[in-house]
């Protein structure tokens, strides 16, 4: 039901009458915000029902029908890569090939800015550079300087006009956990105490709205909106949470989106400058919208079947049931535009309310945007088969040797997902994307630090065999009684794999016995 209840919201704007779209006043926009994407352009197909892709996420945007002048869309940062730290070769080298992909992607979905995160600097500050110079939006940063120079690196902010607003969105860059980054990466981040005093100085008498892209720590954003009561949004990644309402800290909305891009931000504002935040019309406005949506599905399953009223003129209860829902929904209209009519009537107020619109598996993929996406697999399938070769891992065996002798066991283990896991990236066109692989073959753990070492495995390795659990078994095929394997590996051996980021719904000890 929750699932339902999101996906909804998606498609509510599609379904109200024009009457309650009236054209929006001046100062009154809408952001659609996202963070923390991780260098993810579709979902993996590990499993059906899968949220996220950007050609779903083009498509989403023009069903929304969005006006360049009422819309603004920003991009938090933590867009590039996984990780903060790539191992150099083969690796960083695909994950640059996608990075430059995603780049080309935001460029065609309209992104009007991007804040830089330590992730984004996994490929090089000097890769960021070059990705930049593609960028038809830019990348901020205000505490990002050049070890040596100290100057910055990419502008600190920029100024927007929307609808008569001037809006400025500024960037600052967090550590993350590393320490300062080695003299070898040729840049430093420098603290945020140091250089945002200047920077919201000089944007507060250029702007009357200020957005702050931050992937600072939420103990430092909360400590910003205490200190800088000029900053009125800020849009965090690098929390690796699920969606999160906006939090209002002091005068400040704290904003973020689900990961992957699986959800996109939508906060609907009402500003009115120098006035504080309250949610209470707005809120309510929000949740007669969601009941609208669920009264229109209600009542278009009943319509898709025919006229109700003669689809169901021998059921009287389910004809009275859905003359109910129709009315119920004029007047749900209704007290939509009372609360729009409230809204208007206070100026102190600025007025905002937030969805998350879900990136579903029923969007179906926007073709051009779905053309740079393939373009892209098919650029890191090249560059994998030039260095992939059949090779073997000494201490593997493979799942065929264990079923001589564990016959009935691994007959069960063949009727498994896992035993046909490298076959899901082969349908996907991912069998050499190594951010993948590791968790769809057997002897190279997504922890490896050469992940590219998957790419030459041979065929008795492509897949989750017996010894991603049990370990090596080759020393066990040659001496059983005196090499034992590990009968019973723990939570933390499928966490690796089965993490929140691709499979919420995994549960250890029920999920274990399906696996053989």
């Amino acid at each position: 039901m929750t699932f339902c209840l999101r996906l909804l919201s998606v498609i509510f704007p599609l379904f109200f009458p024009a009457s309650l779209f009236a054209a929006p006043a001046a100062g009154e926009i809408t952001l659609f915000y996202s963070n923390d994407v991780h260098g993810a352009t579709s979902p993996c197909g590990c499993r059906s029902n899968q949220l996220g892709g950007l050609a779903k996420r083009k498509t989403l945007f023009q069903q929304l029908n969005l006006k360049e002048d009422r819309v603004l869309l920003l991009d938090a940062g933590a867009l590039l890569f996984n990780k903060s730290k790539l191992p150099a070769g083969r690796h960083l080298d695909l994950a640059k090939i996608n990075a430059a992909g995603i780049v080309e992607s935001y460029n065609i979905l309209g992104y009007e800015a991007v804040g830089v995160s330590r992730i984004d600097l996994a490929g090089g500050v000097d890769f960021l550079k070059q990705l930049a110079k593609q960028s038809d939006f830019p990348w901020l940063s205000a505490n990002l300087v050049d070890r040596k120079s100290r100057q910055l690196l990419f502008p600190p902010f920029i100024i927007k006009k929307k609808t008569g607003l001037r809006i400025a969105v500024i960037g600052l860059t967090g550590s993350g956990v590393a320490n300062e980054p080695p003299e070898a990466e040729g840049y430093l981040i420098l603290p945020w105490q140091d250089l945002l005093p200047k920077y919201t100085k000089e944007i507060s008498k250029q702007a009357e709205l200020v957005i702050l892209l931050s992937s600072l720590s939420s103990r430092e954003n909360e400590q910003i909106s205490r200190e800088f009561p000029q900053i009125r949004i800020i849009i965090q990644a690098g929390m690796y949470s699920e969606n999160q309402q906006p939090v209002l800290a002091n005068n400040a909305l704290i904003c973020q989106a689900e990961m992957q891009g699986k959800y996109i931000g939508e906060l609907r504002i009402n500003w009115v400058p120098n006035g504080r935040w309250t949610d209470a019309a707005a809120d309510a406005a929000l949740m007669k919208r969601q009941e609208h949506d669920r009264l229109t599905w209600q009542i278009k399953k009943l319509e898709s079947r025919g006229d109700p009223k003669v689809v169901f003129q021998d059921a009287p209860a389910t004809l009275q049931a859905y003359h109910k829902l129709v009315e119920r929904r004029q007047d749900v209209e209704k007290e939509i535009i009372d609360l729009r009519q409230k809204m208007s009537r206070s100026p102190a107020s600025s007025t905002f309310a937030n969805a998350f619109l879900a990136v579903a598996p029923t969007i179906a993929d926007d073709p051009d945007m779905e053309k740079i996406i393939m373009k892209t697999r098919e650029r890191i399938n090249d560059f994998g088969k030039s260095g992939s070769s059949d090779g073997t891992l000494g201490d593997y065996a493979g799942s065929q040797a264990c079923l001589k002798c564990h016959e009935e066991t691994g007959r069960r283990w063949q009727q498994t997902p896992h035993a046909h896991a490298y076959k899901t990236l082969v349908r996907e066109n991912q069998q050499l994307n190594t951010d993948c692989l590791p968790c769809h073959v057997t002897g190279v753990s997504i922890l490896d630090k050469q992940p590219a070492l998957a790419l030459s495995l041979p065929d008795s390795l492509r897949n989750v065999g017996c010894e991603t659990c049990h370990g090596p078994g080759l020393a066990h095929t040659i001496k059983p009684d005196e090499v034992k394997l590990n009968k019973s590996p723990d939570a933390y051996l499928c966490l690796q794999c089965h993490s929140s980021e691709h499979d919420k719904a995994f549960h250890f000890e029920q999920d274990r016995k399906l696996v053989h």
